[in-house]
């Protein structure tokens, strides 16, 4: 649509350029020819008062003159035009247009026989005296006295010329048809770029169109073609107010820089710049109107050199990545830049305009054509960069999944060996969260022209590649790349690509002066070893990469069993089913001990599960596929039977003993678990408050509105109620003390390194503190080491388990272990002597 646009006025431009330069040839030729018989004299009128018949009286005081005048502003100039006789043709005497008013007086044998007024800004012209104002002598045996009356708007130029009748016909006529095609251009660019600004909602394209269409008014009312156009009130209130409508457009052209160039790139201190200049250019419209044109013409210049000035400094401003369209700006506006200057230069009465008339449209064209390619480079370049998006990725500029499986559909095509490496750099979701997404897309940036550079370097050395070949990174998601490796390989080669990559990505990404070593998961599938299609080639690359390196590796190339992880969580699935009535479960007890008395405090139940097939499934594992299956229902009520059955033996043993049983988050709400203790409770006559019920900090916070009501049921039962994992959720002081536990776990993650971690210990002695505040237990997991049982006693903990104290055991060993420790008389010391053996 753009380029239709172009075209058709770069035709136009090029059509008024030749016309006007042959119209003018002609003009300089019939110029040469009639300078000889026609004579001009002119008087400068101080008092603006002389009549006609009073210039004639003085006709001996006017002086010789050519066919340029300059007329002075606030001073009437006549000028009296000598037509010698001439029978055979009507001769035309014309003028350019001037801003101001023009009178002729055409006399023959001392009879006024013609009077012709051209005054456009008082709607008194004709169309055709505005366009070219002329007066007509007829031919005749007798001399004649042209007498012409001019009075500018301010200092400006009136040539004078002659011409037989058609020749000024023919003059007349290519003026208007350029004019009109010029006008006619100009209002059709400014038409469409008003369509598209308001179909599109663009403030920017708005801003230009109005500039244009503005352009098309100061233009008219300098040439004339508005009162061919418009209606005469229009075509004079154009010419009364072009000042205005000057300034005005200095104004749109402030709008269109500030929404193409200004608003998005630089910072917001231009921003109110720009609306400053805005309101202050509205203010001098507002102010000029009234005044005398020398004043508004002083505005005229002082605006625009501040709007130039603004816009050179904006273009300068421009990011290096935008630099060309600043430099395509600059073009498209130095041809107004320089009608400008020449239309000003004319107006101060430094030369005559008007014998640049070729120029000044050519100019005009020129710089309409220019803001009309602008326009379409802008737009051409928006949908690049839309289609340019659809394929890569915005922040890197990589090609994005679609881009990767093209050129692995190409490959495979053409039945090409290739390898896909995918790569994941684990460092970055801790810079995007530290130090945002531009940051860390920064450092991203760098790292990869470093991984292209390697990889290309690499590829040419060591498998012959092209020498202009380079191996393209694509960017799957915001933390998955991959790329490709044409050509059959041998394994090693494909291993020096990984650890390539992965030597890269260690040298380490700057964090706040710092050097982060970044590691990477590196996945490896090739077709057509491991697949032969595109789709099961990027599903094998990511299964490889979401398995583990075994040893020191620091890649993963796909096998079969990468892909049996699923069919493993499927059986798992499956097996919970026949668990239970197989026998396979197991539960295993670790012993708690009050730290600060030294005494055996009970146990917590740790359920194992020995697969046939499988081996040892870790709770880790299957309780998470237990719970999305709906299988864990059952388990509970098999561990709640089986503890409690074990309880009550273990209380023959050691009457205090407490049982600590850690219950699901979605089973704990459930109101047969509830039943299932109570009856439980009466038949094994068991103490309801020697049982400890553990919930997740999660799972707390996960159902916060019914809650208080199930811990508030259980405690009615006699059972008490601990809260598992304490530290790795969120939960907050206030709704600890509603909750009313009886028991707080630390989480062994702030327990097992609190000898050498200051902040670990903080978090512990607060929390021994707050949990004592509120009148809960608090019990440390993960003791492992002498030095941190000491530490947590020196706490105040109560009650602490682990390696040090015990591994789970079994339920006969773990018989063994409580009636070791109940004969004891401080379980601290014995351990303490345990360990330093």
């Amino acid at each position: 649509m753009w380029s239709g646009v172009i075209r058709v006025m770069a035709v136009f431009l090029v059509m008024m350029t030749a016309l006007l330069l042959d119209s003018h040839a002609r003009a300089d030729a019939l110029l040469a020819g009639e300078q000889a018989v026609m004579s001009l004299r002119v008087y400068n009128d101080a008092t603006n008062q002389l009549s006609l018949a009073e210039i004639r009286q003085i006709t001996t005081q006017m002086t010789e003159a050519d066919q340029s005048i300059k007329l002075q502003r606030g001073i009437a100039t006549w000028v009296r035009v000598d037509i010698p006789p001439n029978v055979q043709h009507e001769q035309v005497i014309y003028t350019q247009p001037i801003q101001g008013v023009l009178k002729f007086y055409l006399e023959r044998a001392g009879k006024l026989t013609q009077y012709t007024l051209v005054a456009p800004a008082k709607e008194l012209v004709s169309p055709a005296q505005a366009v070219l104002p002329h007066v007509k002598v007829p031919g005749s045996e007798y001399s004649a006295q042209l007498y012409i009356q001019a009075q500018g708007n301010h200092p400006q130029w009136l040539s004078i010329s002659a011409a037989n009748e058609s020749e000024f016909v023919q003059r007349f006529s290519s003026r208007v048809f350029l004019l009109g095609i010029e006008a006619g251009s100009i209002y059709f660019l400014a038409l469409f770029l008003l369509m598209m600004a308001v179909t599109q909602f663009r403030p920017g394209l708005l801003s230009l169109a109005a500039y244009v269409l503005l352009v098309a008014f100061v233009s008219g009312a300098y040439s004339g073609i508005n009162t061919m156009l418009f209606p005469v009130v229009v075509s004079g209130a154009l010419a009364t107010y072009s000042s205005q409508f000057f300034l005005l457009s200095l104004a749109c052209a402030l709008g269109f820089f500030h929404y193409f160039v200004a608003q998005k790139r630089l910072n917001e201190q231009h921003k109110h710049y720009v609306w400053r200049l805005l309101w202050a250019l509205l203010l001098v419209v507002c102010v000029s109107a009234p005044l005398h044109a020398s004043y508004q013409l002083l505005f005229q210049v002082m605006a625009g050199l501040v709007v130039m000035a603004y816009v050179a400094y904006v273009l300068w401003m421009q990011p290096r990545q935008h630099q060309y369209e600043a430099r395509l700006l600059a073009l498209a506006f130095m041809p107004a830049l320089i009608l400008l200057v020449i239309l000003m230069l004319g107006k101060l009465g430094v030369f005559a305009s008007s014998h640049y008339y070729v120029l000044n449209h050519a100019l005009l064209m020129g710089h309409i054509l220019l803001l009309g390619y602008y326009v379409y480079w802008h737009e051409r370049q928006k949908k690049l960069l839309l289609l340019r998006y659809a394929n890569h990725d915005k922040e890197t500029g990589l090609p994005n999944r679609h881009m990767l499986q093209k050129a692995l559909d190409g490959l495979q095509g053409t039945h090409q060996h290739h390898t896909l490496i995918m790569f994941r750099p684990k460092v970055l979701t801790v810079i995007r969260l530290n130090m945002g997404w531009d940051y860390a897309a920064m450092q991203l940036k760098s790292l990869l022209k470093k991984v292209q550079f390697q990889l290309d370097t690499y590829g040419r050395v060591t498998i012959a590649a092209e020498p202009n070949s380079k191996t393209q990174i694509y960017q799957l998601d915001d933390a998955l790349f991959a790329i490709i490796l044409r050509g059959k390989l041998e394994l090693s080669q494909v291993e020096q690509y990984a650890c390539l990559l992965a030597s890269i990505f260690e040298e380490g990404v700057n964090f706040k002066g710092e050097l982060l070593v970044d590691q990477l998961e590196i996945g490896v599938a090739s077709n057509p070893i491991h697949a032969q299609t595109t789709e099961a080639l990027m599903q094998r690359a990511l299964q490889a990469i979401s398995a583990r390196p075994l040893g020191t590796q620091k890649w993963h190339l796909f096998d079969q069993n990468d892909s049996l992880s699923l069919e493993r969580r499927i059986k798992v699935a499956s097996s919970l089913k026949y668990a239970i009535s197989q026998n396979q479960f197991t539960l295993y007890f670790q012993p708690q001990v009050k730290l600060q008395q030294g005494e055996v405090f009970g146990a917590e139940v740790l359920l194992r599960w020995h697969h046939p097939e499988l081996g040892m499934i870790p709770p880790d594992e299957f309780i998470p596929i237990a719970e999305t299956s709906g299988m864990i229902p059952e388990i509970t009520d098999w561990v709640v039977e089986q503890a409690l059955s074990a309880q009550a033996e273990l209380c023959r043993l050691y009457p205090q003993h407490v049982l600590s049983l850690n219950v699901s988050g979605k089973d704990i709400g459930r109101k047969e678990l509830a039943v299932q203790l109570i009856t439980l409770i009466s038949q094994l006559n068991l103490a309801p408050s020697q049982l400890m019920l553990e919930i997740t900090e999660s799972a707390t916070l996960a159902s916060e509105a019914d809650l208080n009501e199930i811990i508030d049921g259980f405690k009615r039962l006699g059972v008490k109620m601990a809260i598992d994992d304490f530290g790795t959720g969120y939960s907050s002081l206030a709704y600890l003390s509603q909750l009313g536990v009886d028991e707080i776990k630390i989480d062994k993650s702030f327990v097992m390194n609190i000898a050498s971690s200051a902040t670990n210990q903080t978090i512990c002695k607060a929390t021994c503190d707050m949990a004592h505040s509120l009148g809960s237990m608090v019990v440390a997991e993960g003791v492992e080491s002498v030095h941190c049982y000491q530490m947590l006693q020196a706490f105040g903990c109560d009650i602490g388990q682990g390696f040090y104290i015990s591994r789970p055991l079994p339920f006969t060993q773990y018989q063994d272990w409580l009636a070791q420790f109940i004969a004891l008389d401080d379980i601290t010391q014995h351990l303490a002597s345990e360990s330093s053996l």
